[in-house]
């Protein structure tokens, strides 16, 4: 018997079983980007309609955890690779002002389509003064943010699948409206909200 795995659809259930996110209501420690600065624009997917900013922040974004023994030591800093780390999926309450899931859907389509065209690993490097990267689509915004010293290199399909499962997992049913998945080792998170 020959068994058949579409690659497209492993992938996103892994991506969801590793992200261990329960949708919890609540708020996620994550630094916010202050004195924001968008370095370079461009409109990506297959039609070109996903705006993609690549953003500077005039704060230091680093987390408690970059100064702390064990995550923070030298061998860590050096695995950059947190392509199907694990995160924890927090939603905002109360409900309302969420942005419409379809949207977001339209993100989600863009990431996939550039990682089957552009590549699968995108790059975030405060060296390079680009600690986070915005998608806006319509009503439908998600931004990955580095909260670290060094550069982290993350998967567009993975993005993709999460983008997908906040804008349908913290809406207005679960009294949300929008949420966050924050790294388990808390170097980055994923936000989506209304833009």
């Amino acid at each position: 018997m020959r068994l058949s795995l579409n690659p497209l659809a492993f992938g996103t259930a892994f991506a969801l079983a590793l992200c261990t996110s329960a949708a919890l209501i609540g708020s996620g420690p994550a630094a916010a980007c202050e004195g924001r600065t968008t370095l370079a624009q461009s409109y990506v997917g297959a039609n070109k309609d996903v705006k993609a900013e690549y953003v500077y922040c005039a704060n230091d974004l680093r987390s408690d955890v970059s100064t702390s023994t064990g995550a923070g030591s030298d061998i860590f800093a050096r695995q950059n690779d947190v392509c199907g780390a694990a995160c924890t999926t927090y939603c905002w309450t109360p409900s309302g002002g969420g942005p419409d899931p379809n949207d977001c859907t339209v993100i989600q389509d863009a990431l996939l389509y550039d990682s089957e065209n552009t590549g699968p690993l995108f790059s975030l490097d405060p060296a390079t003064n680009t600690s986070m990267i915005v998608m806006t689509y319509n009503t439908c915004q998600t931004y990955i943010l580095d909260q670290t010293n060094s550069s982290l290199t993350y998967c567009r399909s993975d993005w993709a699948t999460l983008v997908n499962y906040i804008a349908f997992n913290c809406q207005a049913t679960q009294n949300a409206h929008g949420g966050v998945c924050v790294a388990d080792d808390q170097r980055w998170y994923i936000q989506v909200q209304h833009s």
